[in-house]
């Protein structure tokens, strides 16, 4: 019974379990390809250069499971989140919690395992790819050759198994203890505020990137640069506890200037307030890789030419928070289906919407930049401008003004597109669907 409510519940939403399903493929390319570097460079023969190789995979694999649980682990959730109403609905016919939870965790386990090999295939590419450009900049030492072997795989099983269960677990957490008539009435508003235990755990988080700094701070100058990634995931890691409050501050400060805009901008505010829990899993990987560029090219720009790998991990990083951050914004459009269809019933033309949306992603990107910038000058202070650091106000304004608008692009183009799309269909028909 389980297995079948869980097939019929991915059958019914293909939008949020294709946006799962290609953030699972993502998270399984990149941590394939990193532990398979890792993994040659440590069965090669021992030099110097092989343990710096080694040591470089060991860094990238750490930060690609690290986004992989916090991509995977929020996408999944709001998958979950989205099918609150559905949820409450089994409640009330007599669905127990046990039940709600078997579901959810069969439902993850039947996206991962096809997610699994079709991310192993692609990240063998990547690998490849990767290693071949490696040794052609003769990083790579002599004997040591890529062997892509299970471990990869295994180590991606485990990850993409972990974190989505656990995503979608406590996704369904609050409907599967809720009483059912309880679940059912929470399902019809907007999602409830921000727990107590989430603030607490953003505020250990916050706390121990301050502890870091100080220690980082205190310590060798030469040693400083190597604690950014570090300080960089702790920031992180509070601003995506954090990020419906945050959110809803950013919302508050642009309440006043949006209503220039007349309806459009009255309703994206009040919009963006109301899922604001919803909407932070878009704005923490935006805001992740406007923190890790600025970091990254705060770290290089001293030097007269950023390495190969410096730019490579600037890339890989970037592309992989950009495209789960895509991926989160093309589910959070396409769930608002209903909503569109009944403003258009009520008379909202769909040059007002495309505006509403258009808003509502400069919402988005507005914060996300300035939370990145934020993280990135808090991860940049311990360095103190040793080495060649520069804080983000420091680098060059046509720099910023770039990657200010690449942002803005992502996020537009993730919102605009899957809107225009809602826009064609009947709204009668997508109202009752």
């Amino acid at each position: 019974m389980t297995t079948g409510l869980a097939r019929t519940s991915l059958r019914s939403r293909p939008a949020a379990a294709a946006g799962v399903f290609s953030a699972l493929v993502l998270s399984a390319t990149v941590i394939t390809a990193c532990t398979a570097v890792l993994f040659s460079a440590t069965a090669g023969p021992r030099s110097r250069q092989g343990d710096e190789l080694a040591l470089m995979g060991v860094g990238f694999t750490l930060v690609a499971v690290y986004l992989s649980v916090f991509v995977t682990g929020q996408v999944t959730a709001l998958a979950v989140a989205q099918r609150q109403r559905e949820t409450a609905l089994l409640r009330t016919v007599g669905a127990d919690p046990w039940q709600i939870r078997r579901m959810v965790a069969t439902e993850a386990l039947l996206t991962a395992v096809p997610a699994l090999p079709v991310g192993y295939g692609l990240g063998v590419l990547l690998a490849r790819w990767w290693f071949g450009a490696m040794a052609d900049q003769g990083l790579v030492p002599e004997g040591v050759r890529l062997t892509v072997g299970p471990l990869p795989a295994l180590v991606a099983a485990g990850v993409l198994t972990v974190t989505s269960l656990l995503g979608g677990l406590s996704a369904a957490q609050r409907a599967a203890r809720s009483r059912p008539s309880v679940a059912l009435g929470e399902a019809a508003g907007p999602a409830g505020g921000v727990t107590v235990v989430r603030v607490l755990l953003a505020f250990g988080a916050l706390a121990g990137a301050v502890a870091l700094s100080s220690a980082v701070a205190a310590g060798p100058a030469d040693r400083a640069a190597e604690r950014v990634p570090l300080l960089l995931l702790l920031y992180l890691v509070a601003v995506g506890l954090a990020g419906p409050v945050l959110g809803r501050v950013g919302c508050t400060l642009l309440a006043v200037p949006f209503r220039l805009f007349g309806a459009p901008g009255v309703l994206a505010v009040a919009n963006s307030r109301a899922r604001a829990r919803r909407l932070s899993a878009a704005i923490t990987p935006v805001t992740l890789v406007v923190a890790f560029i600025l970091a990254k090219l705060g770290t290089t720009a001293g030097r007269a030419a950023p390495s190969w790998t410096d730019l490579f991990a600037t890339a890989l990083y970037a592309g992989f928070a950009g495209l789960a951050a895509a991926n989160t914004l093309v589910m959070l459009i396409l769930e608002r289906r209903r909503e569109i269809a009944l403003l258009r019933l009520v008379g909202a033309g769909a040059g007002q919407l495309l505006r509403m949306v258009l808003l509502e992603g400069v919402i988005v990107s507005g914060t996300s930049l300035v939370l990145g910038a934020a993280v990135a000058t808090a991860a940049l202070a311990p360095l103190g401008g040793t080495g060649g650091a520069t804080a983000p106000s420091g680098l060059p304004g046509e720099v910023l003004a770039g990657l200010a608008g690449a942002v803005a692009l992502l996020v537009l183009l993730s919102s605009v597109l899957p809107s225009v799309r809602l826009l064609t269909a009947r709204p009668a028909t997508a109202a009752t669907a």
